[in-house]
């Protein structure tokens, strides 16, 4: 900087003493002076040169300070931003995609589908074979809490397998009353076995038993209180039934249902029974019992069975096994309409399985029993017809192959059933049958 300074003053002493020089020798021009002359017009054009480079240069790095002065406003910006929306407003995933904004407002997203292919062979039947794909399940699952962690809500809608149609499964409001207390309200699951109440997404087989399909309250509408301490477990409900989901206040098959289950944690942790699977360092043993009774409908021609039932379960998982028990009984009374059969009828589950890859790889087996009295009972309709099947027996055997626990994982499993099935089970992929049956799944299964 100090040359160009240098140079312009040298410049403009040259301009002034030619100026002078000119003035005095005017009228006689010499040819030094105008040699002198040209010099200086190259000088200056020179000096219009550097003027011009370092004007560029100066105003090149001034637009570049711009620049980065914006640029790190941006990212100040972006900072107060994300500070803001840490406070206020937080997305991210913890076994479903959640939205949170402080302890005011969660949603949580997720979502799993049951993809299989059944093959079912009767070897008496008309159609002694039957096969294909079947889309199990397909569920959204939406939960969360409004206005306070106290008030927490459950919606999950799910895709018919048999007509592609949208309905509903778990919808309900709950209300937390303390560390132990809480009441619901809406459409859930009825506290009875414990097959039923484990999630499809975290069974250790294919399907849930055949006698679980058989005896299940499945969904029911009504209100229910739940009391969870360190040890013990009791659900208390008011509801409308047996299969009494998606139906209106006059739909239902009962007048009234009470239903009750008790747990008894007696050794292990709450979490670990949230399936019945024996993960690598599970220690835990986990008893059961429920009773359940529909009051039927009377009067007006529309009568419907009174039924009574109860069940008992144990659940026994260790490090890398487990295995589960449960016998379930109940009684069918006509309720004075000679359309319905009475009935006393029982069955009996066994199962275990054990990792030969630890949390990876599993093999497991399950014996069924199950004696419906010579009456087929279908829940979804409250229908009973005779059935010359009174003893069914069935043997599964099968394995999982864990890719990312129950969020991903293939499973594949053969069932038999030894002396028939009373009704069919398009569930589990069995279908009734006087004689003996075989029915060979395999299933991929995602979730999120």
């Amino acid at each position: 900087m100090y040359k160009l300074i240098s140079l312009v003053c040298v410049c403009f002493w040259l301009i002034s003493g030619l100026s002078g020089v000119s003035g005095a020798y005017a009228a006689s021009p010499d040819p030094r002076l105008e040699t002198m002359q040209r010099e200086l017009d190259d000088l200056r054009q020179k000096v219009q040169e550097v003027q011009a480079q370092q004007g560029g240069s100066w105003l090149t790095e001034r637009r570049t300070q711009e620049v980065k002065a914006l640029i790190q406003e941006v990212l100040s910006d972006a900072d107060t931003r994300a500070a803001l929306l840490s406070d206020e407003l937080t997305c991210y995933y913890d076994g479903g995609f959640i939205i949170r904004d402080n302890d005011t407002f969660l949603l949580k997203i997720g979502s799993y589908m049951q993809f299989r292919h059944i093959s079912n062979s009767v070897p008496e039947a008309a159609d002694d074979e039957e096969g294909g794909f079947q889309t199990r399940r397909l569920a959204l699952m939406l939960s969360g809490h409004i206005g306070s962690p106290r008030v927490s809500f459950m919606i999950m809608p799910t895709i018919s397998r048999s007509t592609g149609l949208a309905r509903l499964e778990l919808v309900f409001i709950k209300y937390k009353i303390d560390d132990h207390w809480n009441v619901m309200a809406g459409q859930f699951k009825a506290p009875f076995g414990r097959e039923w109440l484990t999630s499809a997404r975290l069974q250790p087989m294919v399907e849930r038993s055949y006698v679980n399909g058989q005896f299940t309250s499945l969904y029911v509408q009504g209100v229910q209180a739940s009391r969870q301490g360190e040890n013990t477990r009791l659900r208390l409900s008011l509801h409308n039934g047996t299969w009494g989901w998606n139906t209106d206040f006059e739909a239902d098959r009962t007048n009234y249902a009470l239903g009750a289950r008790g747990e008894w944690k007696v050794w292990g942790n709450w979490k670990q029974f949230a399936d019945t699977v024996g993960w690598a360092g599970d220690d835990g043993l986990l008893l059961g019992s429920a009773i359940q009774f529909d009051r039927g409908e009377t009067g007006g021609g529309t009568a419907t069975a009174d039924i009574f039932k109860y069940t008992g379960d144990v659940s026994w998982e260790g490090d890398g096994w487990n295995l589960f028990a449960a016998f379930t009984g109940r009684h069918i009374e006509s309720n004075g309409s000679p359309s319905i059969l009475d009935a006393e009828q029982w069955g009996a589950v066994l199962q275990g399985g054990v990792f030969i890859v630890p949390d990876k790889v599993d093999l497991y087996a399950r014996y069924e029993w199950i004696d419906v009295d010579g009456v087929a009972y279908k829940q979804s309709t409250g229908v009973t017809t005779a059935t010359a099947n009174d003893v069914a027996q069935l043997v599964t055997l099968g394995t999982n192959v864990f890719l990312r626990g129950h969020q991903t994982k293939l499973s594949f499993d053969v069932v038999h059933a030894f002396n028939g099935l009373p009704r069919t089970d398009t569930s589990t992929g069995l279908r009734a049958s006087a004689g003996s049956s075989t029915t060979v799944r395999s299933q991929v299964m995602i979730s999120f």
